[in-house]
């Protein structure tokens, strides 16, 4: 199905800037930044702790951003939170490390699940061992300072002293997976796709459930028309927070590159309108190709009311519509 490709022009793919889709957990709690919300949780284990155990948020590995008790219930809360990317580790009254895994936040209403993998358990993945080993990487004060730097210079809009400062960072600590994932988001904000799929990789292969990576990572291969790849990345960014309506809209677009598959996608593109407008058109013109007139109408409808009054696209759009919404002469075809 060649829907995706006819659509291209209507529909600009969205490179999410690292920086700017996740914020620097650094200015948690201070003034003038963004307000923090309540953030519940649930442990699932099959493992029995014993004596107190603390839950706790870490930024970049390191500096405790929040900690909370652990009920006995396996609940848990902390009161301000901000968005973004963090280590959410368990430990025990002895300060042994429990468990740790990486989570992104994305707003107030979010119930983080953490599943504890069962001691001993022989079914463990290597990835998974991979991944929990390099979140307790211990990362070089030298080689954050070059990150803080780079993430400074990243809200300014310099890209290319943030280059210079991440790849400091990863001089001093190859192993610096978020240092790699901003330093994709950097190049790509200059327009270096390749190179800025390359280093979302080498973040991902340091820890494999890195959600920020994986989802620049399948953007970025839309944007360089590698559409099957890109869907197999949202997928699993995907299966990492379900809440990524972008990858959402990319999954779907994948798919529109596959006869079959047409239920599939319209489902992720609704659930992705209500973030991203344009699904609306991908909706349509599948609707359109599949002889659902009548529903590709109502989408360009949706569209055209969350659509802004200048959008530079109502004009076509507002043609499309009028076409489906005329009688269908034989042998016609709508032009979009």
């Amino acid at each position: 199905m060649k829907t995706g490709i006819l659509l291209l022009g209507l529909i600009p793919l969205l490179v999410i800037n690292s920086a700017a889709q996740w914020p620097d957990n650094s200015s948690f709690g201070s003034q003038g930044e963004q307000r923090g919300f309540p953030l519940r949780g649930q442990i699932a284990s099959e493992n029995i702790f014993i004596g107190s155990v603390t839950v706790e948020l870490a930024v970049s590995g390191h500096s405790i951003a929040q900690s909370t008790s652990l009920a006995a219930d396996g609940s848990f809360e902390f009161r301000s939170v901000t968005p973004g990317a963090y280590d959410l580790r368990l430990t025990s009254s002895g300060g042994d490390v429990i468990h740790q895994e990486r989570v992104i936040i994305s707003g107030p209403n979010q119930l983080l699940s953490v599943n504890v993998p069962r001691r001993g358990s022989a079914d463990r993945s290597d990835s998974a061992t991979v991944s929990i080993r390099q979140l307790q990487h211990k990362i070089p004060p030298p080689a954050h300072k070059e990150y803080s730097k780079g993430q400074a210079a990243a809200k300014k809009g310099d890209y290319r002293t943030a280059i210079d400062h991440y790849e400091g960072a990863i001089g001093i600590d190859p192993e610096y997976a978020d240092a790699y994932a901003y330093l994709g988001a950097a190049q790509v904000s200059l327009g270096q796709l390749d190179e800025g799929a390359k280093q979302f990789q080498k973040a991902i292969d340091l820890v494999p459930d890195h959600t920020l990576a994986i989802a620049n990572l399948s953007i970025v291969l839309s944007k360089l028309k590698r559409y099957d790849e890109a869907g197999q990345a949202a997928r699993q960014a995907l299966k990492l927070d379900p809440s990524l309506l972008k990858m959402r809209y990319i999954l779907a677009l994948s798919l529109t590159m596959k006869q079959g598959h047409e239920t599939e996608a319209l489902e992720n593109l609704e659930r992705a309108a209500s973030e991203i407008p344009k699904a609306h058109l991908l909706a349509a013109d599948i609707l359109t190709h599949t002889g659902r007139r009548d529903d590709a109408a109502r989408q360009l409808e949706q569209y055209l009311r969350a659509a802004p009054a200048r959008d530079t696209d109502r004009e076509r759009v507002e043609e499309w519509l009028a076409q489906l919404r005329s009688p269908r002469k034989e042998g016609s075809e709508v032009v979009r």
